[in-house]
């Protein structure tokens, strides 16, 4: 009988497991199919409850503290690489190395802090998955048990499309390129494997999330739904050059995806994007008094007028004056931008995100207004330049009810990257275009970008890509000095 992979070590283990235990590629413990369908039997609960607990451990290592004031879960990794971008400028504080793109050896913490975080969603998914995969695919399973594969499922595609575009280039540059491990519930493949390879496995997991997952709507905004899982298609799709129909199949799952939400209007701009329950939110983590992060955390570091990091210390990050410059006066989007003025010093910094108070926002990972913007670049790529018009304006209104795309100053093709990058400032969203579309940094066109930084890269340089962290090369024989990143 085959053995599954499986670290059943108990509900309080699998939901506090050290961050540093994916480094150690051997199962903490086996269990034999024959076991797990004898507890099937005699207490199916448990098998249920296990899978339940590595699920819920996933959703709460997203947003955990782990091991300084920048490392609190995927807002901290999106937060690092948007950093690296033309869209946020910085001067001091956590991040700032992010910012000088001096954040990427492999001793330092960033790719060490990211390759931990990835895996561990990696371990509680293969967990889930490896107690309630049957072993006939053809065998119906109960709706709760679909459930929670399904969002298993989902987690490990997701995590493993957060660690391929951080640690090799996009899929389009070289997609036998050496890539990252593979592990599974029941495959372990501890060397560097082709990026193609990572993306089979990704989008074999969506689907069969999706397919999982599908019509049974959005029981709780803060778990994997089916709308949230079209939303990472969507991402994941638009980086697989080779694709079948490439960019209908992403404007697809665009569609998809928007039927979870609606978008925002009006004075709801203003809101703080803090909570899971905004309507626009397909997918997010919601934070209370008792699994807030405090000063290590995203409101910390990005509301200019709140207790932390950036309002407290004013360590502001600051929006790029040619995004400022750019936003038209009638868009509601422009409010967002104020200047701010401490000890002499006027920083441009954005009020989009509001702390509710205590450090106790949500983190919001997908919502429907990217999704319009994907799916006009989509539609647009795909010869459909009605389409993409119309999906950019039926977005575009609700910001500007003025909004006329024929008046834009702006090619179709660069309204809609630059009015994403407006709606998208510091959701996490800006290094995934900006790699996948090969576009170099350009910092010149802004002013307030900090006098010392790095202004200007090609694209696909390897400053945007992280080294195998020293940790994992230390303890991976499968991986040496010879397979690291240049």
């Amino acid at each position: 009988m085959k053995l599954k992979q499986l670290y059943i070590l108990g509900l309080l283990a699998l939901l506090t497991a050290c961050s540093d235990d994916f480094f150690n590629h051997e199962p903490t413990d086996k269990a034999s199919q024959e076991q797990i369908d004898e507890l099937l039997v005699t207490d199916p609960e448990a098998v249920v409850s296990i899978a339940k607990a590595n699920v819920a451990g996933i959703y709460t290592d997203m947003f955990k503290y782990r091991t300084s004031h920048d490392d609190f879960g995927v807002k901290a990794m999106e937060l690092g690489s948007d950093m690296m971008t033309d869209d946020i400028a910085y001067n001091r504080g956590w991040f700032v190395f992010d910012y000088r793109l001096d954040n990427r050896a492999a001793a330092y913490r960033r790719p060490r802090s990211c390759w931990a975080l990835y895996y561990e969603l990696i371990r509680g998914a293969n967990n889930a998955i490896g107690l309630l995969k049957p072993e006939d695919e053809t065998v119906e399973l109960a709706d709760e048990h679909e459930s929670i594969l399904g969002q298993a499922y989902a987690a490990r595609g997701y995590a493993y499309f957060g660690l391929i575009n951080r640690f090799q280039h996009p899929y389009g540059i070289d997609k036998n390129a050496p890539g990252i491990p593979i592990y599974t519930e029941d495959l372990v493949l501890a060397a560097r494997q082709p990026v193609a390879d990572v993306y089979d496995l990704i989008l074999a997991d969506l689907e069969k999330a999706y397919e999982l997952l599908k019509g049974k709507g959005m029981t709780k905004p803060e778990e994997l739904n089916e709308y949230a899982v079209a939303a990472i298609m969507a991402n994941v799709l638009s980086f697989v050059t080779d694709h079948p129909d490439q960019w209908n199949e992403v404007a697809k799952y665009c569609d998809l995806a928007i039927k979870g939400g609606q978008l925002l209007q009006g004075s709801e701009l203003y809101n703080g994007f803090n909570s899971v329950d905004m309507k626009e939110v397909l997918w997010g983590s919601r934070i209370n008094a008792e699994t807030c992060t405090f000063y290590a955390s995203f409101p910390s570091h990005m509301d200019p007028d709140g207790a932390g990091y950036a309002g407290g210390l004013s360590q502001y990050k600051e929006v790029a004056s040619e995004l400022i410059n750019g936003a038209d006066e009638k868009d509601m989007r422009s409010k967002w931008f104020v200047d701010k003025t401490v000890e002499g010093v006027t920083y441009r910094v954005c009020t989009k995100f509001k702390d509710v108070g205590g450090f106790e926002s949500d983190y919001i990972y997908y919502r429907v207004a990217e999704m319009y913007f994907l799916k006009a670049e989509a539609l647009l790529l795909a010869g459909n330049d009605a389409g993409a018009r119309s999906a950019l304006v039926e977005v575009m209104k609700t910001r500007n009810p003025e909004y006329n795309v024929t008046t834009a100053q702006r090619t179709l093709q660069e309204e809609i990257y630059f009015q994403k990058r407006i709606e998208c400032w510091g959701d996490g969203k800006r290094f995934l275009d900006m790699v996948r579309r090969g576009e170099a940094l350009d910092r010149t066109k802004s002013d307030n970008h900090h006098a010392t930084v790095i202004k200007q890269v090609p694209a696909n340089d390897n400053k945007f890509i992280y080294q195998i962290p020293q940790n994992e090369l230390d303890a991976n024989s499968e991986i040496n000095d010879e397979d690291q990143n240049p």
